[in-house]
């Protein structure tokens, strides 16, 4: 997904393929959920929904100032967070290795957000910055997101097609606003055929399908598993981010990387 929304970010402006992204998804989701929708069900699944928003919203602004293969590398720090919620909300016991991989993860993380500012341009430092310090932002939207998530679907059982839905729909009528502030800036002439492909491949594919499938997982397993798709995405996407946007790879972004799956990895053992 950040490989086709940095593609499409090209000729688009980040809130209206926001807007578009969740437009699709809605649509995509709305015949399988028709028949349940209801004022009480919206009720309980607003804020999931609301908190979730925040997440293509931020990300989204964060790729046009760094590289979409960075993107995936720090939301590999979202389980060593959830152990840590886990740890003080939930009172669970932490073992020594799990601390380690923790402080690990962090560090990595770090790496990938700060480094790039030392060999960037004097006129992109601030920006690399900014980029990387906005997709970690994200990064807690989502985790929050999946937490509230696994309440509800334990207080309210609420379907996972249900909590997509709304999530979808919501974010689509807070991005809508922004959206049409940009529509003036857009070069119609300037959109084919492939521009709006992935635009749709992101609604379709990086939101409905994804987000849907990351709710099943939070309903027949922890927040901690379903959070484990952060360690192979990063592997996905620096692929496709040198294939399709033809982006390098720094040393310190696979030091970096490898520090925040290792930890991730470590901190959610046995839990």
């Amino acid at each position: 997904m950040p490989v086709l929304a940095k593609y499409a970010l090209q000729i688009l402006q980040p809130f209206t393929l926001v807007s578009i992204r969740f437009l699709v998804a809605s649509l995509t989701l709305l015949p399988f959920v028709w028949k349940d929708l209801n004022f009480r069900t919206f009720k309980n699944l607003l804020l999931p929904a609301f908190i979730g928003a925040f997440n293509p919203i931020i990300l989204f602004i964060a790729l046009q100032y760094t590289k979409a293969s960075v993107s995936p590398l720090i939301y590999a720090s979202v389980p060593a967070m959830t152990a840590i919620y886990l740890v003080i909300a939930k009172k669970k016991q932490i073992s020594f290795s799990q601390k380690m991989g923790i402080l690990v993860g962090f560090i990595g993380v770090v790496l990938i957000i700060l480094f790039p500012a030392l060999s960037a341009g004097q006129t992109s430092i601030v920006e690399v910055i900014k980029g990387n310090f906005l997709i970690f932002i994200a990064a807690i939207a989502f985790l929050s997101y999946g937490l509230i998530s696994k309440q509800r679907q334990e207080d309210t059982n609420a379907t996972p097609t249900a909590l997509t839905f709304y999530f979808s729909a919501v974010t689509f009528v807070l991005s809508l606003p922004f959206a049409l502030r940009e529509i003036p800036r857009i070069n119609l002439q300037d959109i084919n055929i492939l521009y709006i492909l992935a635009a749709v491949g992101v609604g379709i594919v990086g939101t409905s399908l994804f987000y849907f499938a990351y709710q099943k997982a939070l309903q027949i397993g922890s927040e901690l598993s379903a959070s484990l798709f952060t360690y192979l995405q990063p592997v996905f996407t620096v692929i496709f981010a040198i294939l399709i946007l033809g982006e390098g790879i720094t040393p310190i972004m696979i030091v970096g990387g490898a520090m925040a799956i290792i930890g991730s990895q470590l901190a959610t053992e046995n839990m």
